[in-house]
Formats: structure tokens, sequence, C-alpha cells
């Protein structure tokens, strides 16, 4: 299964800008913190993203990508 990274990576730019639309974040935020694990999202984001991904991405697909990424870096 796709990660956050991948699937963002997939996509053109019209359908990054809608993507961040319908979870309701900025470009620059998704693009700068979330797809690269920096900031860890609230649960009505994580909730979002699985929505604006049309179920492409899980809960636990996002829970593992996001707590892989702050692990790796303690």
């Amino acid at each position: 299964m796709l990660n956050l990274y991948e699937y963002w990576k997939a996509l053109s730019e019209t359908e990054k800008n809608q993507f961040c639309q319908r979870v309701g974040v900025s470009y620059g935020y998704m693009e700068s913190h979330l797809i690269h694990g920096r900031k860890k999202p609230r649960m009505e984001t994580i909730q979002a993203i699985v929505e604006a991904s049309n179920n492409k991405l899980s809960h636990k697909n996002l829970f593992e990508f996001f707590l892989k990424k702050s692990n790796s870096a303690a």
C-alpha cells in the first residue's frame, strides 16, 4: 500500500491542490510538513486524508507513516 509521500508524489499539481482543499490544509503545509512526516497531524486531519485519498491511504498506513518517521529520528 502507498504511503503518504508516494501518494502525494503521484498526484498532478491540480490533484495536489484539490487534495489539500479536501484535507483542509494548505499546499505549503502538506508539502513542507506532512508528506515528510515532520509534523504529526490531528486525528481529524488523518481522517480527512483517508477520505480525500478515496481510501487509497488507510488509517493504519498513516499511523505507521507518522510514527515510523518520529521513531527513526529519535
